[in-house]
């Protein structure tokens, strides 16, 4: 094997431990609030004033947990970084990508460290979910595009789906970040603080969960219409496949959704759905992702059919309504 292929093959099983990493770290950092050990550690950047390391107790082994994560998932997002750098072909995309991990890990272990010292503000733990996000986001795409040939990624990207289909696809992803936003502000008003005596967001608990629930019930929605009309064009089956899992993930993601609020906030129930939200969005990042193809720069991009497929989106539609 070439030393290329070496350092492709290297560099992409390295993004895919970061992505691993990176939704771990969701997990953690939720059973941190969810166990109310959010000042298990009570400064930063050690434990305790007394003490580096956790001393010993079950909130503080708790939220030290989530630091050592966070310190792992620091070596790695440097070495991806490194790599992208010394990769045989220096590519601006899996530089740009790497970078931003690098950039955002910093801010997230800033912004970390913020909200201990500030006794766990809300909008700072909202802000500190969002960002862990993003870092998915960010990790999912960076994990696809090391997965495609340096010999065609310089080349025209084009979509393989018509205009409507493609806007629908673009709505999913504005939608899923309005319903995190969301989740954020419930989590913010509801029980799990992360600590006893923490301010909350002074709302009202049922009336920002009946809005949270609203937005997600609009994205099943698209999300259904989309992948029937996939059906209905005869899509490539990766496709389908990809939008497939979307609609499971959402699925599920209604069923722990709804059983958060029917057990009022139980912890395994939110520990589930919060997970939820950072594995939808890695389904979400690749389907995106796989609606476009790489093609030789002079190429005329073919039609799609798109009148028909037209139809069959609203078709769809109407059924999903009706």
């Amino acid at each position: 094997m070439s030393s290329k292929a070496v350092s492709s093959t290297v560099f992409r099983k390295l993004t895919l431990v970061t992505l691993v990493a990176l939704t771990a770290l969701i997990a953690t950092g939720t059973w941190v609030r969810l166990s109310e050990s959010g000042l298990g550690c009570t400064t930063w950047p050690a434990c305790t004033t007394k003490d580096v390391i956790a001393p010993g107790t079950y909130h503080s082994l708790i939220e030290f947990t989530n630091r050592m994560t966070i310190v792992v998932i620091g070596i790695l997002v440097v070495a991806v970084f490194v790599l992208s750098l010394l990769r045989p072909l220096r590519r601006k995309d899996l530089v740009l990508l790497s970078g931003g991990l690098l950039i955002g890990y910093v801010g997230e272990a800033v912004l970390g460290g913020i909200t201990v010292l500030l006794k766990l503000a809300p909008p700072l733990v909202a802000a500190h979910l969002v960002l862990a996000l993003i870092l998915v986001a960010d990790g999912t795409a960076l994990h696809w595009r090391a997965g495609i040939d340096d010999s065609v990624v310089l080349q025209k990207k084009l979509p393989t789906l018509p205009r409507p289909m493609m806007l629908l696809s673009s709505i999913m992803m504005a939608a899923f970040w309005v319903i995190v936003v969301l989740g954020t502000i419930v989590t913010g008003t509801g029980p799990h603080s992360g600590k006893p005596g923490t301010p909350r967001f002074h709302l009202s608990l049922g009336g920002i969960m009946e809005v949270h629930a609203a937005v997600g019930l609009v994205l099943y929605g698209v999300a259904v219409s989309l992948f029937a009309s996939l059906h209905a064009i005869h899509a490539a089956k990766d496709t389908a496949r990809r939008a497939h899992v979307v609609v499971i993930l959402l699925t599920l993601q209604g069923v722990f959704g709804y059983a958060v609020w029917f057990t009022k906030f139980s912890v395994i129930p939110s520990e589930v759905h919060t997970l939820g939200s950072a594995l939808l969005l890695i389904a979400l990042v690749r389907f995106r992702l796989g609606l476009y193809r790489h093609a030789l720069s002079d190429e005329v991009p073919s039609e799609i059919n798109d009148m028909s497929a037209e139809r069959a989106l609203a078709s769809s539609v109407a059924d999903t309504c009706s």
